[in-house]
């Protein structure tokens, strides 16, 4: 700051304005500002950043035109400058999370309008084209062109929306992601959360009872997902057991039937499978779709169940007479609760000598791939290998080849029994990026179903809300390959359905 006033005192002294050196540096701070700006607090247009690389580019001329002698001062703000230039621009241009809602607070932003809200053509067309310019920045199909079956879909929709008599959020979100869906990426798609959706009253006793839905209408499930069926195209999907869980979900709501193209007003009927094979048709009307008052009042949902805290999405147990650790993992958060939990349960296994470890990843949707890399430095192996990947900054494509990554052991908790891994067909994403470290690598066994998205894929998202329907879209960044080069998902080593998958692990260690 001395420097500084100093500085402005000879300019002032020499008759020059210190704002010809100063005019760059606050254009500078101002820009670089824009990224952490943009990615916490508010979203702005790619053209914000483009304007003040233009203001710090003209300061910069105007400062070498005006300011006479120091040399040395010019040449330094011209390098900080020019950087600047170049990190704005990217930041806004190439970074993938630029207008994106994964980092802002505002829990707001992920919920959309009413589903039946009516939207002007030029809003559907504006929400459309929005989801298309990420798509076309982002998506690593799109680097060097547009795929010419997803243009074709997309002059088909705007055709559409042109013609059609009412645009509602449910039927513009039905559009778009109609394009999304024949990327065969299912990480790249299209949420609905509504805002006070109306649940099927008599979901909770179904779920107590461990019933499973196979079908609406008598229409199984599978056949839902079609090319002949209304359904056909409103879910993005790798496997067909994935799809069938996007379809489920939609299907609590009554909304979410609107959204599907499955007709309610004459009543619909859902149809059930009982753990012991029977099978159970429920009419319902639209009547018998509740508010979440009205939901939790209905099936007795006391306050005090309600607002119970959150079950932790790590655990473990141990069994000192079967010798067998479980580690139950509802989601890959790698954060210093997984870090601990991990750390006990290792300090347990070495005290009690236990032989045997399962990780539980049934229904693990995702999250971080660095819960698996944490939980390699308590094995026994020096390195393990990961696929390659290509990943998409705006024009610019990164590629990185299969690497060998140094494993930095836990030395005195190294565990040398034996690793098994539980998975069904809705592990995702992180969840079958660790067990495919496991089977590619030789490390352990995969025991229960094929996870629900193949290894030969795209991920690592970035998400964003639409402007005027406030849909949510999620567009994969990364495509990734797999470690050993084979075509196809994950095979168990052991196969069984899922819910039978803990036993066999027991079955497993006591055969031992």
């Amino acid at each position: 700051m001395h420097k500084i006033k100093r500085q402005i005192k000879i300019m002032k002294k020499e008759k020059q304005n210190p704002l010809l050196w100063l005019a760059p540096i606050i254009f500078l701070i101002i820009g670089a500002g824009l990224i952490p700006l943009n990615l916490f607090v508010f979203s702005m247009p790619e053209w914000i950043t483009v304007l003040f690389a233009a203001f710090i580019l003209a300061a910069l001329v105007i400062m070498w035109l005006k300011l006479k002698r120091k040399l040395h001062i010019k040449i330094i703000i011209s390098v900080f400058s020019l950087l600047g230039i170049a990190v704005t621009l990217f930041g806004s241009l190439c970074n993938p999370y630029w207008n994106s809602i994964m980092f802002k607070s505002d829990d707001s932003l992920y919920y959309c309008r009413d589903y039946d809200s009516e939207l002007t053509y030029s809003q559907a067309k504006a929400d459309l084209d929005y989801a298309f310019k990420y798509l076309k920045k982002l998506h690593p199909f799109f680097y060097k062109s547009t795929p010419e079956e997803i243009q074709k879909r997309y002059d088909s929709v705007v055709s559409e929306l042109k013609g059609a008599d009412k645009i509602t959020v449910n039927r513009l979100a039905e559009q778009i992601q109609s394009i999304f869906s024949l990327l065969g990426d299912a990480h790249t798609s299209l949420f609905l959360n509504y805002t006070d959706p109306r649940y099927m009253k008599y979901i909770g006793t179904h779920k107590k009872a461990g019933d499973i839905l196979i079908g609406i209408n008598g229409n199984s499930l599978e056949s839902l997902l079609d090319t002949d069926s209304p359904c056909h195209n409103k879910v993005s999907y790798e496997v067909k057991s994935w799809g069938i869980i996007q379809l489920k979900n939609y299907m609590n709501t009554l909304e979410g039937l609107n959204y599907l193209g499955i007709p309610t007003d004459k009543g619909i009927t859902y149809n059930y499978q009982s753990k012991n094979g029977e099978k159970t048709d429920v009419y319902v009307t639209e009547s018998d779709f509740l508010t979440y008052d009205e939901y939790v009042k209905f099936n007795g949902i006391s306050d005090t169940q309600d607002d119970t805290q959150e079950e932790s999405f790590v655990s473990y147990s141990i069994d000192r007479d079967k010798s067998t650790a479980v580690l139950t993992l509802t989601e890959c958060n790698y954060n210093k609760e997984y870090i601990d939990t991990l750390n006990a349960m290792f300090k347990e296994i070495k005290a009690q000598g236990i032989k045997n470890i399962a990780v539980d990843l049934r229904d693990n949707g995702g999250g971080n791939s660095l819960v698996a890399n944490e939980f390699f430095r308590y094995l026994d192996i020096d390195s393990f290998k990961e696929g390659s990947l290509n990943w998409r900054l705006g024009c610019f494509m990164i590629e990185s080849p299969k690497i060998v990554t140094e494993n930095k052991r836990y030395e005195e908790l190294l565990f040398k029994g034996k690793l098994y891994l539980l998975t069904s067909n809705n592990s995702f994403s992180s969840a079958m990026l660790f067990a495919q470290f496991v089977k590619d690598n030789g490390l352990g066994t995969i025991i229960g179903e094929a996870p629900g998205n193949d290894p030969n894929g795209c991920g690592d998202i970035s998400v964003f809300r639409l402007p005027n329907s406030g849909a949510t879209i999620q567009i994969s960044t990364k495509e990734f390959k797999r470690i050993d080069g084979k075509v196809g998902l994950i095979e168990p080593d052991i196969p069984c359905e899922k819910d039978n998958a803990l036993d066999c692990f027991f079955k497993e260690c006591e055969e031992q």
